[in-house]
């Protein structure tokens, strides 16, 4: 019988998916990333508290307040995607992006005392094959999309690696999913509006911002609160790589409804990244 977590895993890996191609589409329709963090944080801060209230778990106890440290890498990790997505293309940045899982693994084996393991050790070198086919990066050269974003891809995927042991410590502490994105709103959405303030002199709302924003926050808020239901009772570095696969979802979407080039390279750095997620999950 497949556990239980393995199920919410997948089901964040869904969500995770059209959330990363509504970004891109976002930032294709002119939407500034500080107005689509605001507008997004300004649905999921509600939506969270309501939830948390209706099912008794509103309670702000010490290890609630790691939303503070998960507002702070989530700002960083969403703000370095969507400005990766606007200098290239998103079937080249989500992989990237979504590969962090491979950060949150080998935080999870160093210090959370998760085994270390052969398949972990092939999924590392599968992970560091895929980026390099995916981002079409040549040896003398930058790659022949933006190397800039790339820089910002990476710099994403980092920040929402370590973004995932800060969700595994909170629900390890007793922090239910739904209470912990809620206190990561509440910073989150405060950080998000200083950061539009000073970027674009505060945040720009539209009917286009709005109904991108709509997507996201429904889909973030599912995805976050699936994922961290699946750490409530599987290891991060099993319940990441599945969750990550969404990248495969987002390119396919890319590819067909944005016209993004499809090439050989991307295929063959889709294909490790698939192996790297057998070789995760597969412990």
């Amino acid at each position: 019988m497949i556990p239980s977590y393995i199920w919410f895993a997948l089901l964040a890996m869904s969500f995770y998916g059209v959330v990363d191609f509504t970004y891109g589409r976002a930032m294709r329709k002119g939407v500034l990333p500080g107005t689509m963090l605001c507008s997004q944080s300004a649905i999921v801060t509600p939506v969270t508290a309501i939830w948390a209230w209706w099912e008794g778990t509103y309670v702000w106890s010490k290890p609630a307040f790691l939303g503070i440290a998960a507002g702070v890498f989530v700002l960083i990790g969403l703000w370095a995607f969507m400005k990766s997505l606007k200098l290239g293309e998103t079937s080249v940045s989500t992989p990237i992006y979504r590969i962090s899982f491979v950060i949150t693994a080998l935080i999870a084996i160093v210090f959370l005392g998760e085994p270390m393991t052969i398949r972990k050790g092939t999924g590392f070198l599968l992970a560091g094959a895929s980026i390099f086919f995916i981002s079409d990066f040549h040896f003398g050269g930058a790659a022949r999309g933006s190397g800039k974003s790339i820089f910002w891809a990476v710099t994403a995927m980092c920040a929402v690696g370590v973004l995932n042991i800060v969700y595994k410590l909170g629900v390890a502490n007793g922090v239910s999913p739904v209470m912990m994105l809620h206190s990561q709103a509440v910073f989150f959405i405060t950080i998000a509006y200083i950061y539009a303030r000073f970027t674009q002199g505060g945040p720009r709302f539209s009917r286009v911002g709005w109904a991108h924003a709509s997507v996201t926050a429904v889909c973030f808020t599912g995805g976050i609160v699936a994922f961290m239901t699946a750490l409530q009772s599987g290891d991060a570095s099993v319940v990441a790589p599945i969750a990550q696969l969404s990248f495969a979802v987002s390119v396919l979407m890319a590819t067909w409804w944005l016209n993004e080039r499809f090439t050989a390279r991307k295929l063959m750095g889709l294909a490790f990244a698939i192996g790297t997620i057998a070789a995760f999950s597969a412990g």
